[in-house]
């Protein structure tokens, strides 16, 4: 059946152990659940955060939660939320090409926010590759680098979705999107491919900003810093997968 579905498909949680981050999963759907949320994915980064025991807590709540993840390819994030199965053979941004399919919807997260590992130039080789443009959370009235994602979106004519990317509790409910589709895993999916969504989402107010910088300035740092001490020690570096909560059907 048709319905309108509140959603929010980029989500943090605790389990990821590359954030500080304070709430666990079910925390994060109780609060989903507070808020009225339909479908979620929990896209920690480069870890699988979803099993059955998982997905029948969400199921008594009356939420729909969707597989996902936040992966790190060649120093840039991109959203997969769906079929997971050989995500661990990505490698390179081209390999990404092989979950292109009806199962799995491939989002470009805040692809133009500076310092965000956003895909930015990048993305201009890969436009056929991504079924979504993300609209970033983080953007006030004067500063907003969403709008070269929203005219890049209109002249590929990709649909945009608006998510929280949160990792702190007040952050939920700030972005989100209103899908028009069935209850189910292809239901959400193909709403999003088609278009059928309404993007619901403010800029941030003076409180919010500062916030937000309280939260991105000191982990940017410790990234910056540890990434200075990493740098030469090797060529190349791929993300290992960690499973903290995982169901095994969806092992690459």
């Amino acid at each position: 059946m048709v319905e309108i579905l509140k959603a929010d498909l980029h989500l943090h949680t605790a389990e990821d152990r590359s954030e500080s981050i304070e709430h666990n999963a079910y925390r994060l759907l109780d609060e989903a659940h507070s808020q009225g949320f339909d479908v979620i994915s929990i896209t920690n980064h480069d870890m699988f955060t979803f099993n059955r025991k998982l997905c029948e807590y969400a199921g008594k709540l009356g939420i729909l939660l969707l597989p996902g993840v936040e992966l790190t390819v060649e120093g840039r994030h991109v959203l997969v939320i769906g079929e997971l199965s050989g995500i661990r053979q990505v490698k390179r941004l081209k390999d990404l090409y092989k979950l292109k399919r009806e199962q799995t919807l491939l989002i470009a997260p805040h692809p133009f926010f500076p310092a965000s590992r956003g895909l930015g130039k990048s993305l201009f080789a890969y436009l056929d590759l991504f079924d979504v443009l993300e609209y970033s959370h983080c953007y006030t009235r004067l500063i907003n680098y969403n709008r070269l994602a929203v005219r890049v979106a209109e002249k590929e004519g990709l649909p945009m979705a608006s998510f929280s990317d949160s990792h702190k509790l007040w952050q939920i409910g700030r972005s989100y999107s209103l899908l028009l589709g069935d209850r189910t895993h292809e239901g959400v999916l193909s709403a999003l491919r088609s278009g059928a969504v309404q993007m619901v989402t403010r800029p941030l107010g003076p409180l919010a900003l500062i916030r937000t910088i309280q939260w991105i300035v000191p982990g940017l740092v410790g990234k910056l810093l540890d990434n200075t001490l990493k740098r030469g020690s090797q060529k190349h570096t791929v993300p290992e997968f960690t499973e903290t909560i995982m169901d095994s059907r969806n092992a690459g």
